[in-house]
């Protein structure tokens, strides 16, 4: 997955370990230890990954010598890494903190048909993954670089996680291009990641919609950063007032915003609104990324059905356990995202909510994703299933659940408060549903508004 020239351009920027690497240094050292793991022929190799050049290196290598790579936090806890291994018996552990790097053993077998496995989102321990080819993400990719107007000339910043696919799809869609990145850790909520920005000639800067709230709250975008031409955001639905907030002020500063839409199961990235068409239809995600075919099954009335996708990313399937690798060789044709949404005249997407996302107030089923999009201006962050009605976690203080209820037309005691800070998140940054409502289940709660912090 390796851009085609061995030159002199610069490939990765490594912030934390201080690397440099052009091109053809990258090739280089890939082949050099791709020599070293050729014994993983065939294998699964469970990596810890973070944004680092050796990351990159033993994931370009593994996949040289067509081992299968599971990508894991390089920071998992041991008991939780430990049921994984129970669960697919890997043939070599590399990259974990505070563990050497292991390699049993083996044999270079006939290699599996699937290249990367993929955590699902928002899993806290279920060995799930996804189960991805290198010719699906090397075609996103190329998807990627069509659709958003990669050029050798872009320098992307790649802090978001790498075993999380958009993190994933920046970095292999600029080295694919010839482009190069940014590989750091630095939280955006720290004042060294603008001044990274600017050193490092950053062009384009990827984030989800959280990690945009990050940079509205820091004022990132009133910073000199003269090199910055695009603002990427994908993994879920933008709020449309921090669109509406980011769109003008990124374009006084020449700053492209891009909308984009994508899942895990997809290889990254489904979906892509040019810049120039934001305006027009705001709240939107745009177009199917070139070679994708999206369709809306069983539509209502206002066009709002189930969004499936046929694309060449598509995923080969799930897996719970060794067994399940290479159970199928072939992608999913039609893959149901378990998403919601429309398409408009133009075949433009607008996502409205999760199929599973569904609450009952007294009988009626109700979009939780609804909720939250209608409750937003009043403070609402999170919303959940609860009891005959539904639970929020809101940031302002002032409002009650009756305020909430009528906002919503809802009877009363539909709706209660719960206190619950910091609103739990997984590795992408998406709201940890699992997580919250097991949280939930032991907080203080209200329905007059009173939130305990």
């Amino acid at each position: 997955m390796l851009h085609n020239r061995a030159d002199d351009a610069i490939a990765l920027i490594d912030v934390i370990e201080q690397r440099t690497l052009t091109h053809g240094q990258l090739e280089a050292a890939v082949a050099q230890r791709a020599d070293q793991l050729a014994a993983l022929t065939g294998r699964l190799a469970f990596l810890g990954v973070q944004p680092s050049v050796t990351a990159v290196i033993d994931l370009l290598a593994l996949l040289t010598v067509r081992s299968t790579v599971a990508l894991l936090d390089n920071s998992t806890p041991a008991d939780r890494l430990t049921s994984w291994c129970d669960a697919y018996s890997p043939e070599a552990m590399l990259g974990f903190d505070g563990r050497p790097d292991v390699l049993l053993a083996s044999t270079p077998t006939e290699p599996m048909p699937e290249s990367v496995l993929i955590p699902t989102s928002g899993s806290t321990g279920s060995p799930k993954f996804v189960r991805l080819t290198e010719a699906g993400l090397a075609a996103n990719a190329r998807q990627i670089i069509e659709a958003t107007r990669i050029a050798e000339g872009d320098r992307a910043l790649v802090h978001l996680p790498l075993f999380f696919s958009y993190g994933l799809s920046v970095l292999t869609s600029h080295l694919l291009a010839g482009a190069s990145v940014v590989l750091s850790t630095v939280s955006a909520t720290r004042p060294q990641f603008a001044e990274q920005l600017a050193e490092h000639g950053v062009t384009c800067l990827p984030g989800v919609p959280f990690s945009l709230e990050l940079y509205r709250r820091t004022r990132l975008f009133s910073r000199d950063l003269p090199q910055l031409r695009s603002v990427t955001t994908s993994g879920g639905r933008v709020p449309p007032d921090l669109i509406a907030e980011l769109g003008p002020a990124l374009s006084e500063h020449g700053i492209d915003f891009w909308a984009m839409y994508g899942q895990t199961e997809a290889s990254g990235r489904i979906t892509a609104l040019p810049p120039e068409e934001l305006a027009e239809a705001p709240g939107s995600v745009g177009y199917p990324m070139p070679g994708n075919r999206l369709s809306i099954q069983e539509p209502d009335n206002d066009g709002i059905g189930e969004v499936h996708v046929s694309g060449p990313g598509n995923m080969l399937g799930y897996a719970t356990k060794r067994a399940d690798l290479a159970s199928t060789a072939e992608p999913i044709v039609d893959l149901d995202t378990g998403d919601l949404g429309r398409l408009d005249s133009r075949g433009r997407l607008t996502l409205t909510g999760r199929k599973q996302r569904i609450a009952k107030v007294y009988g009626a089923r109700v979009s939780l994703d609804d909720v939250e999009s209608q409750l937003a201006p009043l403070g609402v962050v999170a919303a959940i299933s609860a009891d005959d009605g539904i639970a929020v976690i809101t940031s302002n203080s002032d409002v009650s659940a009756r305020d909430l209820e009528r906002a919503m037309g809802f009877p009363p005691r539909s709706i209660r408060i719960i206190g619950i800070r910091p609103v739990p998140r997984t590795a992408s940054g998406k709201i940890d549903y699992g997580r919250l409502t097991l949280l939930a289940g032991g907080t203080s709660t209200s329905h007059s508004g009173g939130n305990t912090q």
